[in-house]
């Protein structure tokens, strides 16, 4: 089977730990939880990745930075980018750079529905079935 490698990065340790359990339980994959964007970045370098959830606010490097640095390392890597901040000017700029914008609060069933929906594009969803 070949299942999809995801890395989670938020500053965030509950949200990360809420996402890696919530999607863990729902879908076959590697996961990596990383704390903040350079982690997230090192892991991608080294390892690879088909998708990466990143907090837009994050110390150090923003997810924004990150997401324009993922792009350049896998061009084809699958961004959401989560934040806090609605506004249609965050919305464009994560859109203009391919990734896709998440609301906070997190809806976990719609993240969970968009992760599936990509996933199957690159033929890489493998459901956990109960």
């Amino acid at each position: 089977m070949n299942i999809p490698k995801i890395i989670i990065a938020d500053d965030e340790d509950g949200l990360r730990q809420t996402l890696n359990k919530f999607i863990s339980e729902r879908l076959h994959c590697e996961l990596y939880e990383a704390s903040n964007g350079y982690e997230a970045l090192t892991h991608l370098k080294e390892n690879g990745c088909d998708l990466m959830l990143l907090d837009y606010k994050m110390p150090g490097i923003s997810g924004l930075e990150v997401l324009k640095e993922a792009k350049k390392i896998v061009p084809d890597v699958i961004v959401f980018v989560i934040t806090k901040w609605d506004s249609a000017e965050v919305s464009k700029e994560i859109q203009d750079l391919g990734a896709e914008y998440i609301p906070k609060p997190l809806a976990l069933k719609l993240l969970m529905a968009k992760i599936q929906e990509k996933l199957k594009a690159i033929n890489k969803y493998h459901p956990v079935v109960p």
